[in-house]
């Protein structure tokens, strides 16, 4: 096939790298913002950077409602967001357009973040994990809820693999074992990988609980998927004219400027005084 060329892999691999990143960027800023709105509720002034957020309380102004309202609320967001993603991406199946895999990498991290979080969270007292501290759950409670985490992971792991083969409508009007290898690297270990390292970069020196975990869980899932793949059946697509492999300039431009501008403008932080 002269369209598996190493020119179209990286056209590809840049298009899906970009995706990757703003989908991330993109749900990390929701829940900043969850953040911000929750805390205004409860009055507690507080301060969001581009990686951290800190409340300026004493420990005993928290109340149970607080916690639960502030922790978990940005899960709740994404869980929206993610589900939003999914009927876009469906509704966006029969067309040819490369935005399709910015809501493929949007239901994965969103994946990622809800049900890592759950997961992890519940075990290390992190993110939504506060609000199952506050509950004082049983141990049997809390192994229910992370095996409910883990179980969400592997099932976002399985579907996913679907997914990509029906976002190869975007570049090809089929999607078979012989392409498949050269197609599943371009879309998806590539940008996972390189784009791992960028937002580690981005959030240096202050990673917090996703950005230390979330890697490591969205790694065994593409792993997962990448073992799945293997079985997938061949897809034909109806013709289209307008199917090209093509770089999203647009939107690669848009996601390094909000890289960069978003790390520059929120290296100080904003404070955001609530009147207690």
């Amino acid at each position: 096939m002269t369209s598996l060329s190493r020119k179209n892999f990286w056209i590809i691999a840049i298009n899906s790298l970009a995706s990757f990143v703003m989908a991330y960027l993109f749900i990390f800023y929701l829940n900043q913002l969850s953040y911000v709105l929750t805390a205004g509720m409860y009055n507690y002034p507080l301060t969001i950077d581009y990686a951290t957020y800190f409340f300026h309380i004493e420990p005993y102004q928290w109340t149970h409602d607080a916690v639960f309202m502030i922790f978990s609320s940005g899960y709740v967001l994404t869980f929206i967001f993610g589900v939003l993603s999914l009927l876009a991406f469906y509704q966006t199946m029969p067309d040819v357009m490369p935005i399709k895999v910015f809501f493929f990498w949007m239901i994965i991290h969103s994946s990622n973040f809800v049900f890592g979080g759950v997961m992890l969270g519940n075990l290390l007292t992190e993110g939504i994990g506060h609000v199952f501290n506050w509950m004082y759950l049983a141990d049997t409670a809390r192994m229910i809820i992370s095996i409910t985490g883990f179980f969400g992971l592997l099932m976002t792991a399985l579907f996913s693999s679907r997914l990509v083969a029906i976002s190869s409508n975007v570049y090809f009007e089929k999607f078979n074992e012989r392409m498949s290898p050269f197609f599943i690297t371009a879309q998806v270990l590539v940008p996972y990988l390189i784009g791992s390292f960028l937002l580690f970069v981005y959030f240096l020196p202050k990673n917090m609980f996703h950005e230390r975990y979330g890697w490591i869980i969205l790694g065994i899932m593409l792993l997962i998927f990448f073992l799945r793949s293997r079985f997938l059946e061949d897809l034909m697509f109806e013709e289209d004219d307008s199917r090209q492999i093509r770089l999203m300039k647009g939107f690669v431009v848009f996601t390094v400027i909000a890289f960069v501008s978003t790390r520059i403008l929120l290296s100080k932080g904003i404070f955001f005084g609530w009147q207690l």
